[in-house]
């Protein structure tokens, strides 16, 4: 089993983290929006819905010294980051499965990510797809998660079995990970 953990941007975040760390390493982390830049440990894929944050957040990332993301991944091949010679996403992909219309949020986009990486044992941190939830980064609710709880319901059968969340809605719509499950 390959397992992977997203670190999504929601005030859970590091709770949600802490709690996933008691079931030992990760092959490895997939960090989202602003995670990208306060998260200080190692990021081996950066995936995002807006790509052209990529700079901003890669810029806060190099003020505090942390390592930069080993893998850039992008749903628009025309993304170029960075200034002075741009460079170009490492992997472009779709951020929908067949059967969806709209976007679930990079949380969702992240899972897929890590899917098609052929990771098998997905945990949620911070991706709680609760609107009462604020950002780790402010305290205003999420009031745009409804339109996003569609698409998460279409993905449900494919994720169900590989992904398990820390918190929040998707802990409820896909379960709350355990050891046993992890290594099976």
């Amino acid at each position: 089993m390959r397992s992977a953990l997203v670190l999504g941007g929601a005030a859970c975040a590091w709770d949600d983290l802490e709690q996933a760390k008691e079931f030992g390493s990760f092959d490895a982390t997939i960090a989202i929006n602003d995670m990208l830049a306060h998260y200080p440990g190692e990021i081996d894929f950066a995936v995002s819905l807006h790509p052209e944050k990529y700079t901003e957040w890669m810029a806060g990332r190099d003020a505090k010294g942390y390592q930069r993301p080993k893998v850039f991944v992008a749903h628009d091949g025309n993304t170029q980051m960075g200034r002075n010679g741009a460079f170009p996403v490492d992997i472009v992909m779709d951020y929908r499965w067949p059967g969806m219309s709209a976007s679930g949020s990079s949380g969702l986009f992240a899972v897929k990510v890590a899917i098609e990486q052929g990771f098998d044992r997905i945990i949620l941190c911070g991706v709680p797809m609760d609107g009462a939830q604020s950002h780790f980064f402010d305290r205003t609710p999420w009031s745009e998660v409804n339109a996003f709880t569609e698409a998460w319901s279409i993905a449900n059968p494919i994720l169900r079995d590989v992904t398990r969340s820390m918190s929040g809605q998707t802990k409820e719509w896909l379960g709350y990970p355990t050891l046993d499950w992890l290594k099976s």
